[in-house]
């Protein structure tokens, strides 16, 4: 009995199978809304009935083009027709840039309408009914990219005449913004790592980008420029990885929102003169330009602030809480002048660093943030001097006489002297970091005239400098510390530690670029310090001048050792990266992750012990066959540094996951072992 009446409820279900699909012309996924339209509410035999994919993406999210640019897939329909119905190519509608991190895609973030012609036959025999079915898959992103799909159906009646359908306007509207044949003709040509339209227009409204039909012909991100002469427009594209060649065909669009204007147009190959292109550049051509000069400054202020938080300031945390302290005993006006003094110095470090590293870049060298780091010199100096500031926090420089000052000077001395050295050195040890919204600041700063970058660096180190300032200014929040008392002495000594740890550290880094000799080297050169140190307190003339032959030594020594060379050991477990490995190892249906990190990084340390290096992390890394890759730039490295200024950041830490057949997703730069669970797993959930 129940084998007949399951025959029965499957014979119903067959039956109603053309009632279910009718009822079917709308869909929702995970992420968008898509629907089946058509123009007529009537087929007839003969016609063309236009037919509409309707896909309308949550706030945020965006799907693709034709041409989904640097990366993404373009929406596909697969048919079901009856027999003898034929249907046509996807009419696109003019796309929009759409940055997405450093990669610019080509698609839509709001409701549109891909348009399909269908050739009814001559003959539709005796159909009553006529229905269309059609899979619609399409790629869907925001921060992640999710492939998502849907089946859609439209059931129409059959009749002798076409009858105008209830979503005829929405066809109207979409056909008039249609991009239009272009009125003139279009040539190119191409040399070097450039190629430039010509148009012969010499009345187009701007801004001008153009969509080209051919993958990787043209760097999506960046600036297309343009020129007008001779009656002629000139539009300068940088090229992609592919050259072009032949026939360039695409989408021309004029004019922006709603006022723009797209003219298909295919330029031949052709031998004429480029154009001097103006200095100035066009409006929201590149990712960069998404964010205005006040956000960016914006960004960079917060960054700063936020700068306090990160390890790598942790350990002159102990100068600026000293500083404070000694603040909140003096007058206003005193609190003021330190506050001021602190910001200063680290406004005048910011901005050499910042000069030092704009002038490097624009003569070619592929460099950072925290670029200095990158040279043991640098650290070596850099790890004695914190060594003799831990020695003058413990005391051990307070002996009397001339060398004693010398010590004082850099952090005891009081007044605005003592505060400028601690906002330099504040800067010193902040720069192998980079905190949350500096990334963005730093890629914008980067791409823009020296004047505005040095001006975005300014930002970065006000931020830095806000919370110390913020106390000398607001006698609310003074009144707050502590009194200066006898307890100071043992406070002050008991922050030499952190000072020392800094120096253990920066030696650990020198051992990374300089190898065993570069540290023995700076030992000696600390061991010469520590001598000087007692000779000066020693009466004796020949005292004094073996202190200063020892303090010449201890320079020398430090110079030699940063002139040492070693090599960087990979990591147990982890391969080294290249962009070559992560596109083999991704053509193997691999997911790959990779880890951009350096020795000097504190933050990037931190990370690796408190969540890479994890059982948790591992085990999952192992169970989901993910590659680790790890990117060193704890010496200079052209390809990182590269790589890094592709994904807008201009230092270190950056993660990338790359999922089986997903683009890469950007992980945050604290991490956690469940928030890299649970982004690896979102990632993988959306392929």
């Amino acid at each position: 009995m129940s084998r007949i009446f399951a025959f029965f409820l499957a014979l119903l279900w067959l039956m109603a199978g053309d009632q279910q699909l009718r009822a079917a012309p709308e869909a929702r996924t995970g992420h968008a809304d898509v629907a089946l339209l058509a123009d007529t509410s009537v087929v007839a035999a003969g016609e063309v009935v236009w037919l509409a994919v309707s896909i309308t993406p949550d706030d945020g999210w965006h799907t693709y083009w034709r041409n989904p640019g640097d990366s993404g897939l373009p929406t596909t329909i697969a048919w079901t027709m009856p027999e003898g119905f034929a249907a046509g190519d996807i009419r696109w509608p003019i796309p929009h840039a759409v940055p997405y991190g450093p990669l610019m895609n080509f698609g839509y973030k709001d409701k549109h309408l891909l348009l399909v012609p269908v050739n009814v036959p001559d003959d539709l025999g005796n159909r009553q009914r006529v229905m269309f079915a059609a899979r619609v898959d399409f790629l869907i992103c925001e921060e992640i990219c999710i492939p998502e799909g849907t089946d859609i159906s439209l059931s129409l009646p059959v009749g002798d005449r076409s009858v105008k359908g209830v979503d005829s306007e929405q066809f109207i509207e979409t056909q008039k913004a249609w991009p239009v044949p272009a009125p003139w003709v279009a040539a190119y040509t191409a040399e070097g790592n450039g190629w430039t339209l010509r148009l012969a227009a010499d009345r187009l409204d701007a801004p001008l980008r153009f969509f080209p039909y051919a993958e990787g012909v043209i760097d999506a991100p960046a600036v297309q420029k343009i020129a007008v002469k001779d009656g002629y427009t000139y539009l300068g594209l940088a090229r992609g990885e592919a050259s072009p060649e032949g026939p360039q065909a695409g989408v021309l669009v004029a004019g922006q929102g709603e006022a723009a204007t797209g003219y298909v147009l295919a330029a031949e190959p052709a031998a004429f003169e480029w154009p001097a292109w103006p200095e100035t550049k066009q409006s929201g051509q590149n990712a960069a330009d998404t964010m205005s000069a006040w956000m960016a400054i914006l960004y960079a202020f917060i960054g700063g602030i936020l700068l306090n938080l990160m390890p790598c300031v942790f350990p002159v945390l102990s100068l600026k809480a000293l500083a404070v302290v000694r603040a909140a005993g003096e007058t206003r006006t005193h609190m003021q002048r330190e506050g001021l003094a602190y910001t200063t110095g680290i406004l005048v470090s910011f901005l050499m660093v910042a000069g030092a590293l704009l002038a490097l870049r624009a003569g070619g060298e592929a460099i950072g943030w925290g670029f200095q780091l990158q040279s043991p010199t640098f650290i070596a100096i850099l790890a004695m001097v914190l060594f003799v500031v831990g020695l003058s926090l413990s005391g051990l420089l307070v002996l009397g006489g001339r060398f004693a000052g010398v010590g004082q000077a850099l952090t005891e001395k009081e007044g605005s002297a003592g505060a400028f050295f601690t906002g330099v050195l504040a800067t010193a040890v902040a720069t192998p970091c980079t905190a949350p919204f500096m990334a963005p600041a730093l890629g914008y700063a980067l791409v823009q005239p020296p004047v505005m970058a040095l001006l975005i660096f300014v930002g970065l180190g006000l931020g830095l400098a806000f919370p110390f300032l913020l106390i000398t200014y607001v006698p609310a929040l003074a009144n707050r510390l502590p009194k200066p008392g006898p307890w100071m002495e043992s406070f002050k000594q008991f922050l030499a530690f952190p000072v020392y740890a800094t120096a253990i550290w920066l030696v650990w880094v020198l051992a990374q670029q300089a190898g065993a000799n570069g540290v023995a080297l700076l030992l000696v050169a600390m061991l010469m310090v520590v001598l000087a140190v007692w000779c000066a307190g020693r009466s004796a003339r020949l005292a004094k001048m073996v202190a200063i032959l020892a303090i010449g030594l201890a320079a020398a020594l430090v110079a030699f050792a940063g002139q040492q060379k070693g090599t960087v050991s990979a990591s147990v477990g982890k391969q080294t990266w290249s962009k070559e490995r992560v596109a083999s190892l991704r053509a193997e249906g691999k997911p790959v992750f990779v880890n951009f990190t350096a020795a000097w990084c504190v933050t990037c340390i931190a990370n690796e012990e408190v969540a890479l290096s994890t059982t948790e992390v591992q085990q999952y890394f192992a169970d989901h066959a993910i590659v680790y890759l790890e990117a060193d730039w704890t010496q200079r490295d052209a390809p990182i540094a590269i790589e890094l200024a592709a994904y807008g950041r201009s230092g270190v830490p950056l993660y990338l996951y790359f999922p089986v057949g997903g683009e890469a997703v950007i992980l945050p730069q604290l991490l956690t072992p469940g928030l890299i669970i649970d982004r690896l797993e979102a990632a993988e959930g959306g392929v």
